[in-house]
């Protein structure tokens, strides 16, 4: 049970999830049709401002399907892997949602790709910062880039606003499952590979914990810096949420236990758990895109998610 002083801070340290309100310009960079569906690439100014200008303005890719021109239909958000030096993984969903006709939206996260700090540094590499409180404010930025993306899939006029679901790979499921604690606008969600409570993840997980650890960060460090950012500070609106939790039995980068809090915090959420590691959990793509977008499309054709 929380104290009083402890929800005070929570409700503090969550208002920094709303969105600033106002007014803001969308730049369409580049529009390629294709043979299966056309993709645009988008600009949009962050909610936030970091200490690299680059960094500071949202690439989003909006893949629209060609079978469904003239109608609205379902649409899916994707938060993508954080250190990747492509989105080859995500592309295989991608690609099998758009095939089953839904409208897809990936966003670059902060310090990937075209947000890169500087063309030389690798995408994604700034991200773990040196601080709590800097990797604390690298995880919100990404938290309001994603709910303002969310607003522009949602009013594009190929899409049906009341079918909008989130699809998280990693990083991108943890920042994931942050939005959709604070954002009504998603119905469904499917995190691959997430987890919850922060910062014992940053502390155990085998890609965070030794950079943590090299730079002598302490565990309540990282707790204050993350009050009101993770799934567990909202366990009072996430209760009859319906999502779909994948995980992997051996992975050490999302420890289980981490795993299982995420579930903790979706009550109703489904939790699958598949063989295989973090990285080798990529076998999977030969089959996982196919089943996900069919739970998807019987969530969205309002079934719920087909049985496990």
């Amino acid at each position: 049970m929380l104290s009083a002083a402890a929800i005070l801070a929570v409700a503090a340290a969550a208002a920094p999830l709303d969105l600033p309100r106002g007014d803001f310009s969308i730049v369409v960079a580049s529009a390629v049709p294709g043979p299966h569906w056309t993709e645009t690439l988008l600009h949009f100014p962050s909610p936030v401002k970091s200490p690299w200008p680059a960094n500071d303005a949202v690439w989003a890719h909006l893949l629209v399907p060609r079978s469904t021109a003239g109608r609205k239909v379902p649409a899916v958000l994707v938060l993508p892997v954080m250190a990747a030096p492509n989105v080859w993984i995500e592309m295989r969903f991608i690609e099998r949602f758009v095939q089953d006709g839904m409208v897809v939206m990936w966003v670059e996260m902060p310090t990937q790709f075209h947000r890169r700090p500087h063309p030389s540094m690798p995408s994604g590499q700034v991200f773990l910062a040196r601080t709590p409180r800097r990797l604390a404010a690298n995880f919100r930025q990404s938290v309001l880039d994603a709910r303002r993306a969310l607003g522009v899939l949602a009013a594009r006029p190929e899409v049906d606003a009341g079918k909008i679901a989130l699809f998280g790979v990693s990083l991108g499921a943890l920042v994931g499952s942050a939005v959709y604690c604070v954002d009504p606008r998603a119905g469904f969600a499917v995190f691959l590979m997430g987890g919850a409570d922060f910062p014992s993840l940053a502390r155990d997980g085998s890609l965070s914990g030794p950079f943590v650890r090299k730079m002598g960060i302490q565990s309540a460090e990282l707790k204050a810096a993350w009050v009101g950012l993770d799934p567990l500070d909202y366990n009072g609106v996430n209760a009859t949420k319906p999502a779909l939790l994948v995980n992997v039995r051996s992975d050490t980068v999302i420890p289980r236990a981490n795993a299982l809090r995420l579930a903790s915090a979706f009550p109703a959420a489904r939790q699958v758990w598949l063989p295989l590691g973090h990285y080798t959990a990529i076998l999977h793509l030969l089959w996982l895109p196919r089943w996900i977008s069919k739970r998807l499309q019987g969530f969205f054709a309002g079934r719920g998610p087909p049985p496990i």
